[in-house]
């Protein structure tokens, strides 16, 4: 199994537990997190493919998702902090089609937005 590093794992509880000391919902806080992963993880990869570095083809196997990785990574070290076993469920969730299509109609949104002005 992978496991993120120990910093970036450190870093993810610190936001999880930030975002919720401001006030966010538990669900805002996994919605605000995961929108800034991926949107990170996809400015890194196209960032990363006009360098022209190799990605992998879709047939090759891959993890399902930082979030499932953190959740287990978590678990497997026995890491019980508050912050992390708080967040772990909604963390472990598989929304990655329902985020996909919000994503893509907002990015439709602002192009026409954009197109219109």
């Amino acid at each position: 199994m992978l496991r993120p590093p120990l910093r970036s794992f450190n870093m993810v509880r610190h936001l999880l537990g930030t975002l919720s000391a401001f006030g966010f919902s538990d669900e805002q806080v996994v919605a605000t997190y995961r929108s800034f992963s991926s949107f990170l993880l996809g400015s890194l990869l196209l960032e990363l493919t006009q360098r022209g570095a190799q990605t992998p083809s879709v047939d090759e196997p891959s993890t399902r998702t930082t979030c499932r990785r953190l959740g287990r990574a978590a678990e497997v070290d026995g890491d019980d902090d508050e912050i992390m076993g708080r967040f772990r469920p909604l963390l472990s969730e598989d929304r990655s089609s329902e985020e996909f299509e919000i994503a893509l109609k907002t990015l439709l949104d602002r192009l026409e937005m954009s197109v219109s002005q």
